[in-house]
C-alpha cells in the first residue's frame, strides 16, 4: 500500500502530476492509434509511454516512502498492460470492424466538432421537451403510473446514442405499442409489463443476431397501413373515458363502446370542457404552424410553437388544476396524482410476482403475457425499421444491427422498470426539422427527462387526465389512412380487400389477430406466386418451317410448382411432336424435387422420340442437375449435339436460330466447367 504523502516531503509534487497527466495522454493516444490502426503513431506513443513510465518512477521513488514497492507494482501493471495493447493491436480485423459496426459511437465520435454540439443541443431540447408529455400520455395509455412513460424515453434515448445508426431516431413509448401493451397486460401488474419489455428486448435482439429482419417484409403495405389505421381509431376510442371524465374498465373495442354509452350519464363537464379545449388548442396550432409566413424569425417561431405544442398544452392546463388547488382548495377535474422522483434502482426485473395475494411464477408470468411476448416486438421492429428507412437519407439501413439496438435498448429499459418501447414518426420528425447532426442528440434529451424526474415531479400531480386525452387524440386522429383507398382500387383490388380485411378484423377482433390474418393473406399471395407461376410456351418455326416449342418458365423450380410445371409443357406440346427448348433464363433455384422433374421430362420425351434443349442455363443450377440427371441426356455434349442436330438438319446453314445459339451456350457452358 501507497504511503500518504506530505507536504514537507514533496516539494516537486507538481511535476510529478505533470508527468503523470503526460503519461496518461500518452496511454490514451496509443489506444486511439491501436483503434485507427496507424502503427507509427502507435509505436511512436509505446515509445513516449515508456520514457513517461521510467521518469515517473524515478519521481516517485524520491517522494514515496516504501516507493520500491509499490512502484515496482505499478510498473508491472503498466507494462502487463502495454504487452496486452500489442495483442490487442494484433485483433483480426474481422473483430475490429466489428466492435466498430456495432458500437456505433465510435465511428462519429472522433468526428464530432462544435457546430454538431450546439446543434445536437438544440435538438435534444426540442426532442426532450417533446418527449415528455408524450411519454406521461403514453404511460397512462398502456395502463401504468405515468412516471413508466419517462423511465422508458430516459434509457431508451440514452441507449440509442451509443449503438444507434440514424440520427433522427429515438427510442421511447408510442401510442401503438402502448395499446398493445395494456390489450395483453390489462389486469396483470407493472411486473408483467416490466418483464414483457424484457423477453421483447431479448426477442427482438436474437431477430438480429440470426438475420430475421427478412420476416418484417411479409408484412405489405396494405397491410400495415390497415393495422395502423384500425389501432389510431382503438387509441382515441380508448382516450374517451379520459376525455369524458369517466372511470370504466373494458376488455376490446366493442366492450369498450358498450361501457362508454352506459356509463355516459356520468360525464363529468369540467373534464369534458377541458379536454375539448384540449383538442381544439392543438388543432388550431396545427392549421395556424402550416401558414406560409415571409418572415424568417416568424417562420422560426411558428416552428417553435409547432414542436412545443403539447408540452404548451400541458403546462396551461397543469397552472389551472394549480390554481384550482391553491384558491378553491380542490380541484374539479381528474389529475394524474403524485409521481415517484429520480430514477429506480437499476437492476433485473421481477422474475416472479404476487397478485391478488398469490405468488406467480416466470412460467406463470409468461403465460400470462401469452402471444405479445412475440406480437409487441415484431410490431416494434416494423416501426423502428420504417422510421429508419425513412430518415436514412439515402443511406443503406443496416436492418440488423438497429434490430439488435432496439432489443438492447428494450432489456437495459427493463433493468430501470421501463415498458417496451420503439422509434416514432412523430419524434423523428421533430429531430429531423431541428436540426440533428448525430445520435448523441439523445443524450441531452434523456437528461432533459431525468431533470424532470429529478425535479417537475411534485408538479406532474396537477396534469389533468382529459389534457392527456387530448394529446393522444390529435396525434393519432391523423394517422388514419384513408387516402390509400381509392389508390388501391385503381392499383390492385385484392389489395384493397386485404387492407379492408385487416382493418375491420383489428378494430372488431383484435389488432393481433387482424395483423396476423393480414400477414396470412400476404403469405397466400406469395404461395400461389410460387406454385402457380406463368409459364409461357410459344411455337416457333425455323427457315425451314419445321416448329419448336419455347417454354419459359417465370420463377424458379422449387417443388410445389413442379406438377403444374409437367402440366404446362404437356399442354404445351401435347398437340405438337417437335422438339422442346426450355429457357432457364429466369429459373436462378432448383431443388431435389424440381431436378427429378426435369429426368422424368426427359425421359418422357425421350420416349417419344423428340429432342429436348435446355439454354441459358445458370452455372450453379447446372450443378444441381448433373446430381440428379445423366449429363449424356442433357444434350449438351458438342460431339452429340451435332450428331442429333445433323439429322434434324441437312448443314449447318439450315439451323434454326434458337439451335445455334443453344450450341454456343452448351459450348460456354463445357468451357466453364473445364
Amino acid at each position: 500500500m501507497v504511503s500518504q504523502v506530505t507536504c514537507s516531503s514533496c516539494p516537486d509534487a507538481f511535476s510529478v502530476f505533470r508527468e503523470f497527466s503526460e503519461f496518461l495522454s500518452f496511454l490514451l493516444i496509443m489506444f486511439h492509434s491501436r483503434l485507427a490502426r496507424d502503427r507509427e503513431i502507435y509505436i511512436g506513443g509505446h515509445n513516449k509511454i515508456l520514457t513517461g513510465l521510467k521518469k515517473f518512477s524515478l519521481r516517485g521513488g524520491r517522494h514515496y516512502t516504501g516507493a520500491s514497492s509499490s512502484s515496482t507494482k505499478y510498473r508491472t501493471c503498466l507494462y502487463i498492460y502495454l504487452n496486452c495493447g500489442k495483442y490487442f493491436y494484433k485483433m483480426t480485423n474481422a473483430v475490429k470492424k466489428a466492435i466498430f459496426r456495432h458500437i456505433n459511437i465510435l465511428q462519429w465520435m472522433p468526428k464530432y466538432k462544435k457546430i454538431d454540439v450546439v446543434s445536437d443541443l438544440v435538438a435534444g431540447i426540442t426532442l426532450g421537451l417533446t418527449m415528455m408529455p408524450q411519454s406521461l400520455a403514453y404511460a397512462s395509455l398502456a395502463g401504468v403510473l405515468p412516471q413508466y412513460g419517462l423511465y422508458t424515453a430516459f434509457m431508451g434515448s440514452f441507449a440509442y446514442v451509443f449503438f444507434g445508426t440514424i440520427k433522427e431516431v429515438s427510442i421511447g413509448p408510442t401510442s401503438l405499442l402502448s395499446l398493445l401493451i395494456f390489450s395483453y397486460t390489462n389486469g396483470l401488474n407493472v411486473d408483467h409489463v416490466i418483464l414483457l419489455s424484457f423477453l421483447s428486448g431479448w426477442f427482438v435482439f436474437f431477430m438480429g443476431v440470426f438475420k430475421l429482419g427478412f420476416l418484417v417484409d411479409f408484412i405489405s403495405v396494405p397491410v400495415t397501413s390497415a393495422f395502423t389505421s384500425a389501432t389510431s381509431i382503438i387509441i382515441a376510442s380508448s382516450q374517451l373515458k379520459g376525455l369524458f371524465g369517466l372511470n370504466i374498465s373494458s376488455k376490446g373495442n366493442i366492450d369498450m363502446y358498450v361501457k362508454f354509452f352506459q356509463n355516459i350519464s356520468y360525464t363529468k363537464l369540467p373534464d369534458l370542457a377541458l379536454g375539448l379545449f384540449g383538442i381544439g388548442f392543438l388543432l388550431i396550432i396545427r392549421q395556424i404552424c402550416k401558414m406560409k409566413v415571409k418572415c424568417p424569425k416568424g417562420a422560426k417561431a411558428l416552428w417553435l410553437l409547432s414542436i412545443s405544442k403539447n408540452a404548451v398544452l400541458v403546462l396551461i392546463c397543469s397552472v389551472v388544476a394549480f390554481c384550482f388547488q391553491k384558491y378553491t382548495g380542490s380541484i374539479p377535474f381528474a389529475v394524474s396524482g403524485d409521481i415517484d422522483p429520480g430514477l429506480p434502482a437499476f437492476r433485473l426485473p421481477n422474475f416472479s410476482t404476487i397478485q391478488n395475494n398469490e405468488t406467480i411464477s416466470f412460467l406463470g408470468m409468461t403465460k400470462s403475457l401469452g402471444t405479445g411476448i412475440f406480437v409487441i416486438p415484431i410490431v416494434a421492429v416494423l416501426q423502428n425499421i420504417a422510421i429508419a428507412k425513412s430518415f436514412s437519407a439515402g443511406v443503406i439501413v443496416d436492418a440488423t444491427h438497429e434490430m439488435m439496438t432496439l432489443g438492447i435498448c428494450n432489456v437495459l429499459g427493463s433493468f430501470v422498470q421501463a415498458v417496451p418501447a420503439s422509434g416514432a414518426f412523430t419524434r423523428s420528425a421533430v429531430s429531423n426539422a431541428s436540426g440533428v447532426r448525430t445520435p448523441f442528440a439523445g443524450l441531452y434529451a434523456a437528461t432533459i427527462i431525468l431533470l424532470a424526474l429529478s425535479f417537475l415531479t411534485p408538479y406532474f400531480y396537477y396534469i389533468p387526465k382529459a389534457t392527456l386525452s387530448a394529446v393522444l387524440i390529435t396525434a393519432v386522429i391523423f394517422m388514419v389512412d384513408y387516402q390509400i383507398l381509392p389508390k388501391l382500387w385503381k392499383c390492385n383490388k385484392f389489395d384493397l380487400v386485404i387492407t379492408v380485411t385487416t382493418f375491420l378484423l383489428c378494430l372488431f377482433w383484435g389488432v393481433e389477430t387482424g395483423l396476423i390474418i393480414g400477414i396470412a393473406f400476404n403469405m397466400v399471395i406469395l404461395l400461389k406466386i410460387w406454385t402457380r407461376p406463368q409459364i409461357n410456351a410459344d411455337v416457333c418455326m425455323d427457315q425451314k418451317h419445321q416448329e419448336y416449342v419455347i417454354i419459359r418458365p417465370e420463377l424458379g423450380l422449387y417443388f410445389p410448382v413442379v406438377d403444374y410445371f409437367t402440366e404446362s409443357i404437356t399442354k404445351a406440346t401435347i398437340n405438337n411432336d417437335v422438339a422442346v427448348a426450355i429457357d432457364f433464363n429466369n429459373i436462378h433455384r432448383i431443388d431435389y424435387s424440381g431436378c427429378m422433374t426435369l429426368k422424368h421430362i426427359l425421359a418422357n420425351f425421350k420416349k417419344q422420340r423428340r429432342q429436348v434443349f435446355f439454354f441459358n442455363v445458370k452455372e450453379e443450377v447446372y450443378e444441381k442437375i448433373v446430381q440428379v440427371v445423366d449429363e449424356r441426356e442433357l444434350n449438351i455434349d458438342d460431339d452429340l449435339n451435332e450428331l442429333r442436330l445433323k439429322s434434324a438438319w441437312e448443314n449447318e446453314s439450315e439451323k434454326p436460330l434458337l439451335e445455334k445459339s443453344l450450341t454456343k451456350k452448351f459450348e460456354i457452358v463445357e468451357e466453364n466447367l473445364g
